[in-house]
This record gives C-alpha cells, sequence and structure tokens, in this order.
C-alpha cells in the first residue's frame, strides 16, 4: 500500500498495462527458442511446447551447417514463416564480466559500465551492443551494485540477423546473460520486456585514420574554396581602396587653391587682431595723435604729402613735415587748413627748394575745444 507522501512513478503504474499487452498478444504468437550455446531448440505455439530437439556440436560450430540443419528441422516440423524467434547466443562469442561498484544512479552506472567495457572489449571490436544486470548487495550504510554485464560484438549480431533472415523467421531478440530456454520462455509469454540493450562504440586509431583519410579530401576542397573566396575579397576591397583614394587626391588638388585662401586669410585675420590688441593696449598720447594724424591727411590736397609729425600734446601745437610740388600746391595747403575750423593758428616755419620739390615745416596750433 502507498503511504502518504510517498513518490508516484510512472512507469510503475503503466507497467502492469504494458504487460498484459505483451502477453495478450504473445500468447497468439508462434515462438521460437534457440540456445547456441547448448544446441537446444524448442517451439511453442499458442504457450505451449510443440516439439524440441537437440543439436550436435559439430552444427553449432559452422554458421553454415547450422543453418542448413535448422531449415530441414523447421521443414519438417512445418514452421511457420515469419514465426518470433530469440536467439540466446554462445558464450564464446559474448564478453562478459561481474564486478561490484557502489551505489550510483542509473546514468553513472552506465558510465561507469561504458568505461569499464572499453577496458575489457578487444580493440578489434569497433562496435557492439551490450546489456547489464544490477543486484544491490550489502547493508543499508554499505550498499553496493553487483553488476553483471555481457557484451555482444555487432559482427556476430550480424551473423545472427542473417540466419534469421535466411529462415524466414522474425528476430524478436538476442537475449543477452544467462538463462535457459524455459526461464526465457516463461518470461516471454508472461509479457516481460527482454533486457534492455545498449550500444557502444570503440574509438582506436585505425577508425580516426580511416575517418581522417576519407574526410581529409572534403575537407582541403573546402579549404582551397574558402582561401580563393578570401583573396577573392581582399583583392576586390583593394580595387575599391584605391578606386576611392584616387578620388579623395582628385579633391584635395581641387581644394588646395582654397585651402591656401582660407590659410591666407586665416592669418591677415590673426594680423589684424594683433593690431587691434596693440592699439588697445596703447598710451592715451599715441591714440591722440593718430586722431590728430587722420585729422590733418583728410585736409591734404592733391601735390602734397607728410614726411612727418610731432606731438607733444593737446595743449602744444603741432608740427608738420612735407613736400609739396610746387608754390602753389603749398599755398593752398595753408589756406585749407585754416579754413577747416580745428586750428586757431596755421603758420609756415620753413620752406626750401629741394630738387623737384619743395621741402615745408607748418605749426599749427590746436583751437580750445577743438580735440
Amino acid at each position: 500500500m502507498m503511504k502518504l507522501g510517498e513518490s508516484i512513478n510512472p512507469e510503475d503504474l503503466f507497467d502492469p498495462v504494458l504487460c498484459a499487452c505483451r502477453r495478450r498478444w504473445r500468447r497468439r504468437q508462434p515462438l521460437l527458442l534457440l540456445s547456441l550455446q547448448t544446441g537446444e531448440i524448442a517451439y511453442f505455439e499458442k504457450e505451449v511446447l510443440s516439439w524440441q530437439e537437440q543439436l550436435s556440436e559439430t552444427h553449432l560450430a559452422d554458421m553454415q551447417s547450422l543453418t542448413d540443419e535448422l531449415r530441414e528441422l523447421l521443414l519438417q516440423h512445418e514452421v511457420e514463416e515469419e514465426a518470433a524467434v530469440i536467439l540466446l547466443p554462445a558464450a564464446e562469442a559474448l564478453y562478459s564480466e561481474q564486478l561490484m561498484l557502489p551505489a550510483l544512479q542509473r546514468r553513472e552506472l552506465q558510465a561507469a559500465l561504458m568505461w569499464e567495457l572499453q577496458q575489457s572489449v578487444p580493440k578489434a571490436e569497433t562496435s557492439y551492443s551490450y546489456s547489464f544486470e544490477a543486484n544491490i548487495v550489502g547493508e543499508a550504510d554499505e550498499q553496493q551494485y553487483q553488476v553483471t554485464y555481457t557484451a555482444l560484438p555487432d559482427t556476430y549480431q550480424a551473423e545472427l540477423e542473417q540466419l534469421c533472415s535466411s529462415l524466414l523467421l522474425k528476430l524478436q531478440g538476442i537475449w543477452l546473460g544467462k538463462v535457459t530456454l524455459d526461464a526465457a520462455a516463461t518470461a516471454w509469454f508472461a509479457g516481460k520486456p527482454l533486457p534492455p540493450v545498449y550500444r557502444q562504440q570503440q574509438k582506436n586509431l585505425q577508425s580516426v585514420a580511416a575517418a581522417f583519410d576519407r574526410w581529409l579530401p572534403k575537407v582541403s576542397c573546402a579549404v582551397f574554396a574558402l582561401a580563393l573566396l578570401a583573396y577573392g575579397s581582399a583583392l576586390g576591397g583593394c580595387y575599391l581602396a584605391q578606386h576611392n583614394l584616387q578620388k579623395v587626391e582628385q579633391k584635395l588638388k581641387q581644394y588646395e587653391v582654397w585651402e591656401q585662401r582660407i590659410q591666407e586669410s586665416e592669418a591677415m585675420e590673426r594680423s589684424c587682431q594683433h593690431l587691434e590688441k596693440l592699439l588697445a593696449a596703447a598710451p592715451k598720447a599715441s591714440k591722440e595723435a593718430n586722431g590728430e594724424l587722420e585729422r590733418i591727411c583728410r585736409q591734404m590736397l592733391p601735390g602734397c604729402w607728410l614726411t612727418a609729425l610731432e606731438y607733444c600734446g593737446t595743449k602744444k601745437p603741432l608740427l608738420l613735415q612735407g613736400r609739396a610740388v610746387d608754390a602753389l600746391a603749398l599755398e593752398s595747403l595753408v589756406e585749407q587748413l585754416q579754413k577747416c575750423g580745428y586750428y586757431s593758428r596755421v603758420e609756415l616755419l620753413q620752406s626750401e627748394q629741394q630738387g623737384n620739390t619743395i621741402a615745408y615745416k607748418l605749426k599749427l596750433e590746436l583751437k580750445e575745444g577743438k580735440k
């Protein structure tokens, strides 16, 4: 009886149902049991033993002789075609061993068995099927698994399948492990499943070398194709880069003149900014002298020009030095300065003919309030 809080395994619920279905189907099917270890052969119809024979060791030693002898027996007893058959292989064709392992989960137990099989099965057997039976032994705190495993090489399994195919029998399974014909028949008609069989493949240098030889041409072709693709991509990329570089060079040549003009403009702007800074930092007297010079330049007439200006402040007269082309131009300049209204007195201090021009010197007195 299940206790409160105890977990339920779904397999425990469906196993009786599956067992009943298998039992019902198997009872209607004829069954041939063949032990290649003892040479016993038994045939059941509707769960009842119909006949039983014993094969000689000479027949068991040769597969062709065994096939011929079984064919005669099947014809003699009029066995139906596609009858179910279960084979119990010979012990010398199997690899079996018993060992003790600690209590493990089933997945961990199977992984440990795979390693043990690789150590015990000869390297010549590249692939095989195996089955195992694990029983718990020992006390509750020191429980261990007593594991018995049996391995069947694929080469021997292929021979057994060919035997059933040639006799027109339907192979239902190969029973790995120690079992008698009676026990196998009882388990079969009771609906119990056959012992589970697992697949395993050995890894050896020969198989690796064969796989390497098989895949080497394909891999080489793939690598060569990838290399060509990479070379083509690199070549196309270089061509595009060179084309873009030529376009950039052409644009740079077009903008060289504009760049030079921009540089000249920037240099001129820097010079103007420098002059503005110097003018802002100049003393007040220099600024006043610049203003007077600008005022006098506005009054200058054609044929006259200045060569020097002496400015000693707003309360002192200005002294001008310059040249004129003739005396008439000099007189016109003096009159213009007198009429401008900025100066209270304009006096010609000196005039002297020097070559083709007249050198002059003027004294200008500023009116009060005119600055």
